[in-house]
């Protein structure tokens, strides 16, 4: 009996095997002719023609006739013709009943050259790869400069086909704008070699000299100058070699003859916008469409916003906007003071390291409207210059400097400042304690290392420092824990002199 039940067993088995192979192999079966009439992918252009080579062709269908004509020929070739811009499907069968499954897209002729051109002109940008998707561009690339980013932005937003994946260097290099506000005689510029325009619109001044031979700016200014045939009211200024010119600033100031109102130094990042007011705000009551009265404040005195960009040629292109504005007493409206506005906005190409300059921007009735506005006489920068006896008589007048120069975080002279900005702090104010503190570096032999506390040596009721420490050079904030008694004498040795400092402990 249990023989029997054996071998019932064992056909059962057999037989959900022999289903489980039947059920496979009717999946493959099906599968087998989708895996034959795999689609293959043609991209074709309007009015393009392509022809598909296949011998013993039974039977040709199209998905969609409007798109795309395909006619057999000797039943060894099909030739397709591209009718019109869109998707569809072709399949061809043999005589033996193999079918072949194709994926036609027809493009636009104008979109695909659109295409092409954009390629071609992004091609000419360095870390940047252009991949096209159906009727997209996909821009993609790391590491890119400022001036490569504006060009392929400027590309997609004429032409919408553009998707920009790029992204810019991590660390932006930076710009230090050193300026100069200064007041001076009107015979200093000349005498550098700027030759102002001498009709000018709005109070502007401005200059430039240029190298008539060899056609760039010139390396020591004052050697000749040509009058500059620019547009009345879009001043520029001096270009040229900063040196001899921070010079001659320096000795007129040292003598007197010129008088430096503000000397900012501004920090940004290429495309970045820096910006300085020196000034005040002055208050105005402005009511909404409810009759609400509130009050806004609106900012007045000598503005600049510069916003520089490093080109990959080294030159620094920035764009300055230089506002003067003064309370104009001429005018009493009952939300506020007027303003008296002077601003001009250009651009220029310096290296780095070279100088602009901008003149021109006080008139005489400002000069005037400080006696009968009051509080003028608190504005920075310009009370200095209004109180000036020399620029009421017209000998002198305002003129900004500005003199940006490329630096970066290995620069020495920005290490430098840093070390010595960091030393002025150390001195002014106390170091407070900190919760976790670094562990130094040991001291290499152990004489040179400090205790953390000991027994003050006493000789004649002194305490000797030098005796009862082994030599080491710290700071005084560092020097360790020690005992001294009462009604005796510390003495500490300077590192750099012989002399004693005394002083009594309590």
């Amino acid at each position: 009996m249990s023989q029997f039940k054996s071998h019932a067993k064992e056909g059962y088995m057999l037989k959900s095997l022999n289903t489980i192979c039947f059920y496979v192999l009717t999946i493959l079966l099906l599968l087998f002719p989708a895996i034959a009439m795999a689609q293959q992918k043609i991209n074709l252009t309007v009015g393009q023609i392509h022809v598909l080579p296949s011998e013993n062709i039974a039977r040709v269908a199209v998905g969609d006739g409007n798109v795309l004509n395909a006619v057999t020929d000797d039943d060894k070739e099909v030739v397709l013709f591209a009718r019109a811009a869109g998707d569809t499907s072709l399949q061809l069968w043999d005589v033996d009943g193999n079918s072949k499954n194709y994926h036609i897209t027809v493009g636009s002729a104008v979109q695909n050259r659109l295409q092409h051109e954009i390629r071609n002109m992004l091609n000419r940008i360095q870390n940047v790869k252009a991949t096209v998707l159906g009727e997209k561009v996909i821009v993609e690339g790391e590491r890119l400069s400022d001036a490569d980013r504006e060009r392929v932005q400027l590309l997609a937003k004429h032409y919408p086909q553009i998707i920009d994946m790029t992204s810019q260097i991590g660390w932006d290099q930076m710009v230090l704008l050193d300026v100069q506000i200064l007041e001076i005689p009107r015979s200093f510029l000349q005498e550098l070699g700027v030759s102002w325009q001498s009709n000018t619109v709005g109070g502007f001044n401005a200059g430039v000299v240029w190298d008539s031979v060899g056609r760039n700016l010139l390396t020591r200014p004052g050697e000749q100058a040509l009058d500059a045939v620019l547009a009345q009211s879009h001043p520029l200024g001096y270009f040229g070699v900063n040196a001899l010119l921070s010079s001659s600033l320096k000795a007129m100031t040292n003598e007197g003859k010129a008088v430096m109102l503000a000397q900012p130094q501004l920090m940004a990042r290429s495309g970045a916008t820096a910006e300085f007011l020196a000034g005040g705000e002055v208050p105005y009551a402005i009511a909404d469409g409810n009759g609400n009265t509130q009050t806004v404040f609106k900012p007045y005195g000598v503005s600049l916003q510069i916003t520089p960009r490093i080109e990959k040629n080294g030159i620094v292109r920035s764009s300055i906007n230089v506002e003067v504005s003064s309370i104009d007493g001429s005018m009493a409206l009952q939300g506020g003071p007027a303003l008296k506005i002077r601003r001009t906005n250009t651009e220029f190409n310096v290296r780095s390291g070279e100088t602009l300059v901008l003149s021109g921007f006080i008139s005489r009735d400002q000069m005037q409207n400080m006696d009968k506005v009051p509080g003028m006489g608190d504005v920075p920068i310009l009370s200095a210059l209004f109180r000036s006896k020399k620029f009421q008589n017209q000998e002198t007048e305002l003129a900004i400097f500005v003199r940006p120069v490329v630096v970066s975080s290995d620069n020495e002279d920005m290490q430098r400042r840093i070390m010595r900005s960091q030393a002025i702090v150390d001195s002014s104010f106390e170091q407070q304690p900190l919760i976790n503190v670094a562990i130094r570096q040991e001291v290499g032999s152990k004489a040179a290392q400090m205790p953390v506390s000991t027994q003050a040596k006493v000789q004649n009721g002194r305490v000797d420092v030098a005796k009862t420490f082994a030599a080491h050079h710290f700071y005084s904030r560092e020097l360790p824990a020690f005992t001294v008694p009462k009604k005796s004498k510390l003495i500490l040795r300077p590192l750099n002199s012989k002399k004693l400092k005394k002083g009594k402990v309590s």
